[in-house]
């Protein structure tokens, strides 16, 4: 039994002879008035707030078929505008901790910028995207919100093939590759498609088929991106 040095001296001082035959004497635990505390809530960490946004594409779809103005009878993108706010400052938080490289979170936000204004431009019940020769634009975009809503499904399961990881991690190179590319590469890239199209009767390649290079920084941020969306 622990008892505290005051006590013991109050109790020697009454006492001492029956504390000596007893060697010991039982107490009543002195009631504490504090009462313990619920945990506290743990603030959502930059990757959670990114893995967030990445996992918004489906509300900003309803959202926008839902109600095309936002609640201020404009077409204007302001819940897409929000996500994209967000999603660079969470990026910025990873970038001042060393967590990640400037180019890389760079394209990673072109990349996710460019998967809200599709799926904004998607659900708005204005002029779908004007047709042109070739615009790899909107299949590109489409790709990263299928690849974002198929690895948060597969991850919500448990054990993710690996299989499916590298798919996605190809499809995801592809895609980063694409964004990689300057306005001037991308023009020069649909004027040699178009060109062979015209001169030589070659069909438009499908955006997967089109050969790109693959970068280090493209790799990494493909890497970034499922190891957000699984946990991996």
């Amino acid at each position: 039994m622990s008892i505290s040095r005051r006590d013991f001296m109050k109790i020697f001082g009454a006492a001492a002879a029956s504390l000596l035959v007893t060697r010991c004497k039982a107490t009543t635990p002195t009631p504490t008035c504090y009462e313990p505390l619920p945990p506290t809530a743990l603030p959502p960490t930059a990757i959670d707030r990114l893995r967030t946004c990445w996992q918004g594409f489906g509300d900003l779809a309803q959202a926008t078929s839902a109600d095309p103005g936002q609640g201020n009878g404009s077409y204007e993108n302001a819940i897409g505008q929000q996500m994209m706010t967000e999603h660079k400052a969470a990026l910025n938080e990873l970038l001042a901790a060393g967590e990640i490289t400037q180019p890389v979170a760079d394209l990673v936000q072109e990349a996710y910028d460019a998967a809200v204004y599709h799926v904004w431009r998607s659900n708005v019940p204005i002029t779908c995207y004007e047709p042109v020769w070739v615009d790899y634009a909107p299949v590109g975009a489409n790709v990263l919100v299928k690849q974002a809503d198929l690895l948060s499904e597969i991850a919500s399961q448990g054990e993710i093939d690996p299989e499916t990881l590298a798919k996605a991690q190809a499809a995801l190179e592809h895609d980063m590759a694409f964004y990689e590319l300057t306005d001037e590469e991308v023009h020069a890239l649909y004027e040699r498609i178009q060109a062979a199209a015209q001169e030589q009767g070659q069909p438009i390649p499908a955006f997967d088929a089109v050969e790109l290079e693959v970068s280090l920084d493209a790799q990494e941020a493909a890497r970034f991106i499922i190891a957000l969306l699984t946990g991996k």
